[in-house]
């Protein structure tokens, strides 16, 4: 080959390598001078998201218009991090121009049209540099802020799975064939999904047919008004139909930011506030027991059942249960209103047959209980006063509605505080605290399962078995009609029926948030 083709070919390589590295430094130069708005930006949006929160609500609480206070707020804090120097003192221009957004309540994102929430959203260009080579002369950075000031609203999600790591595959199942229908009960927004796993790495918006690794796994059909899942979702298996929207279509966003534990910083229950409990066998359960609360047949205080002699009624009183509760067979546990700490053990069933439910009396099913479960003060030297997991499946019975305000004064008259700041949690698996926070709450059955209320496991899974012959919100007779929400570490809805989940923010938790959430 002669010296001037090798030359040749040397002018063709340095070329392509010439463009290759022009492309690189586009990418490096321009993305990052991209991230530093980008971070700019949130510095300017998150306090003004903030302090715009503070005209949300007036002094007694009504909700009220928070402009033009809110959009001042917001332009002095986008100006004071260097953006629409000039412009009026609510920033009217960058207004109009759609550059600075000020969204009562929040435009998208999981707060999407959530009371009590305000969102700040910046946009603004950069010129490129290297990019400009390749024809793209600016480019767009836009960054948002959600703050609230929100009392007494519940959280938009139905469903959450707080786990944000791919251990143990998808944080979020609809399994066994059913079909899980969420739908808002009331005009409030909600009914949402949020799965902060990065499990999978679809990013389409679309829930794929298909196997393999993915946030949401779906063996069946779930219907919801929005789902948000950092990861990606899928869905197989014989008759599944995947992800559908109860409202409007699309409803999922994927690669979408995970949501921090919306009931984090709780208070817990002081154990020495509230009467320990009393066994069916007239036994008082204290800080020194070391065996679970036994309720089983012809114990004490356990009576036949009126309408069946084979099957004996225990009744509990609110307090605190060293050790639990150990269920045996042909039993219906009746819970009087108010709050029960199960210090230790959880719930464990001998039998089958068996049934939990909240009664005034034995025809009145609608008291009202929230169950938390944590460690009493023997662990780990008493090992039966270590958290135990929730377990309530198979031919068992699990009917509960979370306390009110009404049956928050039982739980005030008992020592709690006067606030009772556990109205609407139904069932609360410690996630602090406790030598066990990862044991695992499992309700359901094949028969009739009636809940309603907030159920938090901030560090468990949470496994919804749904039965087949009970009422659904629709009067269908296939169908569990369940008023709960479910925050928790993973959650696994199960059962070839369908399952009704209607998002009633009266049944559930009521926040009380204050400052930036998004």
């Amino acid at each position: 080959m002669s010296t001037s083709a090798r030359r040749g070919q040397i002018l063709i390589v340095v070329a392509f390598g010439m463009v290759v590295l022009i492309g690189v430094a586009a990418l490096v130069v321009d993305l990052g001078f991209s991230w530093m708005l980008h971070r700019q930006e949130q510095n300017a949006a998150d306090p003004a998201s903030i302090a715009a929160a503070r005209w949300l609500k007036d002094s007694a609480g009504d909700p009220r218009n928070p402009f033009p206070e809110a959009y001042e707020e917001a332009c002095f804090y986008a100006k004071e991090n260097g953006f629409f120097i000039g412009d009026t003192i609510d920033c009217a221009a960058a207004r109009a121009a759609g550059d600075l957004e000020v969204n009562w309540p929040p435009a998208d994102g999981p707060y999407a049209g959530a009371p009590g929430k305000i969102q700040v959203r910046i946009t603004s260009t950069h010129p490129s540099f290297f990019a400009q080579i390749f024809g793209q002369d600016w480019a767009t950075v836009s960054t948002a802020a959600t703050a609230a000031n929100d009392a007494g609203n519940s959280n938009s999600s139905s469903l959450v799975a707080l786990q944000s790591d791919c251990a143990g595959g998808a944080a979020g199942k609809v399994s066994g064939g059913g079909t899980v229908r969420i739908f808002p009960l009331t005009t409030s927004p909600g009914g949402y999904v949020q799965v902060n796993s990065p499990c999978g790495s679809s990013a389409d918006n679309n829930c794929e047919n298909g196997v393999g690794s993915s946030a949401l796994a779906i063996s069946g059909t779930l219907i919801t008004p929005y789902t948000y899942v950092k990861g990606s979702c899928t869905y197989n298996g014989a008759g599944a139909s995947g992800l559908q929207c109860a409202l409007t279509s699309p409803c999922l966003e994927e690669n979408h930011p995970p949501l921090s534990d919306p009931l984090a910083g709780m208070p817990e229950p002081n154990l020495s506030d509230f009467p320990n409990g009393t066994c069916p066998d007239g036994l008082e359960s204290t800080p020194t027991s070391t065996r679970a609360c036994e309720l089983k047949r012809a114990t004490g205080d356990c009576t036949p059942d009126p309408d069946d002699s084979a099957i004996d009624i225990c009744t509990l009183t609110p307090g605190v249960y060293y050790g639990g509760w150990s269920v045996g067979s042909r039993v219906r546990v009746f819970l009087e209103p108010g709050l029960y700490i199960l210090a230790g053990g959880g719930i464990k069933l001998q039998g089958t047959e068996a049934t939990i439910e909240a009664v005034t009396s034995p025809t009145v099913s609608d008291a009202r209980i929230t169950i938390f479960s944590t460690d009493g003060p023997g662990c780990p030297q008493i090992g039966a006063q270590c958290q135990g997991a929730i377990t309530f499946t198979a031919a068992q019975t699990f009917k509960a509605k979370a306390t009110n305000t009404t049956s928050c004064q039982a739980i005030i008259a008992a020592g709690g505080p006067n606030t009772c700041p556990w109205r609407g949690i139904l069932l609360w698996q410690d996630g602090t605290k406790t030598s066990n926070p990862d044991a695992a709450v499992t309700l359901g059955g094949q028969s009739s399962t009636i809940m309603a209320g907030t159920i938090y496991a901030p560090l468990a899974e949470v496994d919804i078995n749904g039965g087949q012959d009970t009422t659904g919100c629709d009067g269908s007779s296939t169908a569990s009609c369940l008023s709960i929400q479910i925050v928790s570490y993973r959650w696994k809805i199960d059962g070839n029926a369908t399952v009704d989940m209607p998002y009633d923010p009266s049944e559930l938790y009521q926040l009380d948030q204050r400052g930036l959430v998004h």
